[in-house]
């Protein structure tokens, strides 16, 4: 796709996007390997303007999936459309040599098929740019399943879970010592020729949160059974606390989606000090509430961009906190 990373550079800062050496570099890589880049950042900062960047650069098209809490796979890889296919029968019914069972197989065909990003984007005459926007809201099944589903529809089966990393080491500029090749059955040729990864060792291997897999040997790092209770007492965080704050907290502490996948009962105790801090948090908050009128709580939620429902950290709820009981000590004062 890019020849070098200054071929690259050049042309981003000709679709008036200015990217830093190690944004350059890292889109490169990403292209030269095949492999889904994440970007994590604040509103504005300029995720969602790269992907157009790159679409421009490499005279291709975005395909955007923009993710929210409560989307299904219907709107991510698509849907038949019903309102077509009865049409399509009532047409059919008419006609007295109506061959029922051809016209079940044209039913499920894709021509009454209404694509969604995830399959236009697999689809595609060309590579494309898929932008899969605010992944973070999305539920952990749906996010699990329409990928697996999307990528078993194009017979690409266990690709995801058999691609390891690899590293790349960088020279004193910032650029790679060398370009990792992918393996041939990593490619849609070699997968679509019938190569196959070879069977991993180990396959249930600890990964620890600092990168490095272990054997699950080691009684400091692993989950025993106190790390199993505390992971039982952390879910039952969710309802008391709400879904987005669970979820706020579990991401920005251990960078997971689910308790399971914390392997060290030192993380499990901090998620779970840090969730009765917002079982506190929230009551405080709760009687805060009940003391003020309603303008004045949506004046102060305002001010600091803090709606309770859509809290996902300690910090901004700690902030709302204190800025609403400031105000009812300032209402019993005068």
């Amino acid at each position: 796709m890019f020849s070098s990373i200054e071929e690259l550079s050049g042309k981003l800062r000709a679709t008036g996007y200015i990217a830093d050496s190690v944004a350059t570099t890292t889109v490169y890589l990403s292209a030269k390997l095949h492999k889904p880049l994440l970007l994590e950042g604040p509103a504005g900062s300029g995720k969602t303007q790269l992907a157009y960047a790159v679409a421009e650069t490499a005279d291709t098209t975005v395909e955007r999936l923009q993710c929210y809490e409560g989307i299904n796979e219907e709107k991510a890889i698509g849907k038949f459309d019903e309102s077509l296919q009865k049409l399509c029968v009532e047409l059919r019914a008419k006609s007295a040599d109506a061959d029922w069972e051809s016209l079940q197989a044209e039913l499920h065909s894709q021509q009454f098929f209404s694509a969604g990003p995830l399959l236009r984007a697999l689809r595609s005459e060309k590579p494309c740019v898929l932008l899969i926007d605010e992944l973070d809201k999305v539920d952990h099944a749906f996010e699990a399943q329409a990928f697996k589903r999307a990528l078993s529809c194009f017979g690409l089966g266990r690709y995801l879970y058999d691609l390891d990393g690899e590293w790349v080491d960088l020279d004193e500029n910032g650029l790679p010592r060398r370009i990792p090749r992918l393996p041939r059955w990593a490619n849609p040729n070699g997968w679509i020729a019938g190569l196959r990864p070879k069977p991993r060792r180990n396959r249930h291997a600890l990964v620890h949160r600092n990168g490095h897999a272990g054997n699950g040997n080691s009684a400091s790092h692993s989950v025993n059974g106190n790390g199993q209770s505390l992971v039982a007492e952390i879910k039952t965080m969710e309802s008391r606390i709400g879904k987005r704050l669970y979820r706020g907290l579990l991401k920005r502490v251990a960078r997971v989606w689910s308790p399971e996948q914390i392997r060290e009962t030192a993380a499990l105790e901090q998620i779970l000090a840090q969730m009765q801090g917002a079982v506190r948090g929230l009551a405080r908050l709760e009687v805060a509430q009940a003391k003020l009128a309603p303008e004045v709580i949506q004046r102060i939620i305002v001010s600091l961009n803090a709606p309770p429902a859509k809290l996902e950290d300690l910090q901004t709820l700690h902030a709302l906190v204190v800025a609403l009981e400031k105000e009812v000590d300032a209402q019993m004062q005068t």
